[in-house]
């Protein structure tokens, strides 16, 4: 990389690209309690600042950096996966290359640059702002591509499903084991290997090959025991993703259609 990087931002993302980032890279970071001005001070032309703050604080704190001296001479991001370079106006409107560095993963509170090899980040910008980014891409072990703006909900809705929904059912699975009478420190960890290996399964073999289950068996028979055995919150989460791997099971073509008509009149039904 020939520019640096400035964060402003100290969440759970702005921590772990600060970390993921090169020797020498990295110019400063700061948080929103950090003064923009001294933030700005000094900053090479030709820096990328990345301002990783909630979406409903970006428009604030983009208009504030564009009221400030120092900004001539840098480049603005911001990591949103549902919202396009708009949320930047104030700052373009000043004449600064604005675009978007959204990185596909969910990060802990701390070590979460280990996260960032090998996963996805969603780009926008001015061709000369994406060169960088491809080459900040890089730098961190991320696999850049371009999204469009009309591509931008969905993709954003699609990672909340693979992510977001996997913590949901998580804890809709645990509360059926601690319903069950299982101990709740136990039932909380007894799934992590289960998903951790069914993961494992879908980037070998792909998603729809790793479906496994009474659905891809067509075993109307276990499903209306589980539905028989369900009460309340969790067993509406089980009826309605049933019904979505009733689909994947359709699009795989692992389910003969007979079957599936007959699961999808049960869950219907429950």
């Amino acid at each position: 990389m020939d520019f640096q990087v400035a964060v402003y931002g100290k969440g759970r993302f702005g921590h772990a690209l600060a970390e993921a980032l090169p020797a020498g890279v990295l110019a400063r970071t700061g948080g929103r309690a950090t003064a923009k001005a001294a933030f700005l001070a000094g900053l090479k032309p030709g820096t990328l600042v990345l301002l990783a703050v909630p979406d409903d604080a970006m428009r604030e704190v983009a208009s504030a950096f564009a009221a400030l001296d120092g900004t001539d001479g840098l480049s603005f991001v911001h990591p949103s996966g549902v919202s396009g370079a708009e949320l930047l106006k104030p700052l373009a409107d000043k004449g600064a290359p604005t675009g978007v560095f959204h990185i596909l993963q969910s990060f802990p509170p701390t070590d979460g640059q280990q996260r960032m090899k090998g996963s996805y980040a969603a780009i926008a910008g001015t061709p000369p702002l994406l060169h960088k980014l491809k080459q900040l891409g890089e730098a961190i072990g991320v696999i850049p591509f371009e999204l469009k703006d009309d591509q931008r909900v969905a993709y954003h809705a699609a990672a909340v499903l693979a992510s977001n929904a996997l913590i949901g059912l998580l804890d809709s699975g645990r509360e059926l084991l601690v319903q069950a009478g299982m101990e709740p420190d136990v039932a909380g960890k007894m799934l992590i290997p289960l998903a951790r290996g069914t993961l494992d399964n879908a980037e070998a073999v792909g998603v729809r090959e790793a479906l496994t289950g009474p659905v891809a068996r067509g075993d109307v028979g276990t499903i209306a025991r589980h539905l028989g055995a369900l009460t309340g919150e969790v067993r509406r989460t089980y009826v309605a993703m049933m019904l979505a791997v009733c689909d994947t099971a359709e699009r795989a073509g692992r389910t003969t259609p007979e079957k599936l008509a007959a699961i999808r009149a049960l869950l219907a039904g429950g």
